[in-house]
């Protein structure tokens, strides 16, 4: 049996728990690129949820991909020849979709039902912005690559250490109606900045879940090595992040236009040493 396989028999296992019931309508918005051997198996958990609807952006896949998916008659399936990223793919469904909770996910590995139902549970409680907890799974600040690190210093930045290195960037994650609604589903095609923006706006942002998408995560050219492609990208969503961050403090007085200017050349250099 293939490991995908194996994590999907697991999953099948545990969704035969029960499942908490939910007070508002729920949409899954799946991104994935060439996942034929994941997706099925993610949309079977997906579908155990019961949600209003389920949304696929399909990034250029070239394999099977969109055939498998149109098997299920629930999903919504949106076609991008061209792949726009994953952080793309998440605002597109965002944005085309109803429901009162809103539940990311990536294609690329199958996670128990169970485990998906405790983000959709945090926002129907009245969290705003349910994250993954990652911390224990992670080494200490020193010992860190750099995207773990950009994500520990903006929370810092942000005044919330508590999140540890909990981000919009990781999946699964989910979103109130109420917070996309505050900071604009274009905002979710930079994730550090979405998040900053709903601490910003004063709403609940917390940890909810731990699902270990490390141990899972689909290796490719573009995320492997020192250097890579998606750590660049994450660096600079990262810095964008915190440019508004200081615009906002900028903008409430708390701090000084020459104060300002040296926090931009500080950060500005933060970004080129990455």
């Amino acid at each position: 049996m293939r490991p995908e396989e194996r994590a999907s028999a697991s999953a099948s296992r545990e969704a035969e728990l029960g499942l908490p019931e939910l007070r508002g309508s729920l949409s899954v918005i799946i991104s994935a690129r060439n996942e034929e051997r994941t997706l099925p198996g993610l949309l079977r958990q997906v579908q155990r949820l019961n949600p209003a609807e389920i949304i696929v952006v399909l990034n250029g896949c070239t394999d099977n991909s969109y055939g498998l998916t149109r098997m299920f008659k629930r999903a919504t399936v949106v076609h991008c020849p061209e792949s726009a990223g994953h952080d793309v793919g998440r605002a597109l469904g965002a944005k085309l979709s109803r429901g009162d909770i809103l539940l990311f996910l990536d294609g690329d590995m199958v996670i128990p039902a169970s485990q998906l139902a405790v983000f959709a549970s945090a926002v129907d409680g009245g969290v705003d912005v349910a994250l993954n907890d990652l911390d224990a799974l992670l080494p200490s600040f020193a010992l860190s690559d750099d995207v773990t690190r950009c994500k520990l210093y903006l929370n810092s930045v942000l005044g919330r250490s508590d999140l540890g290195v909990s981000s919009m960037t990781a999946v699964p994650h989910a979103l109130s109606r109420r917070a996309l609604e505050r900071i604009g589903y274009r905002e979710l095609t930079v994730p550090p900045k979405a998040q900053a923006l709903s601490i910003i706006e004063h709403l609940r942002v917390e940890k909810a879940g731990k699902v270990d998408v490390i141990k899972h995560n689909r290796l490719r050219q573009g995320n492997t090595g020192a250097g890579n492609a998606m750590e660049q990208l994450i660096a600079g969503d990262h810095a964008e992040a915190l440019f508004r961050v200081l615009m906002h403090r900028n903008a409430s007085g708390m701090i000084s236009a020459e104060h300002l200017q040296e926090q931009r050349r500080q950060l500005a250099a933060w970004r080129n040493g990455l």
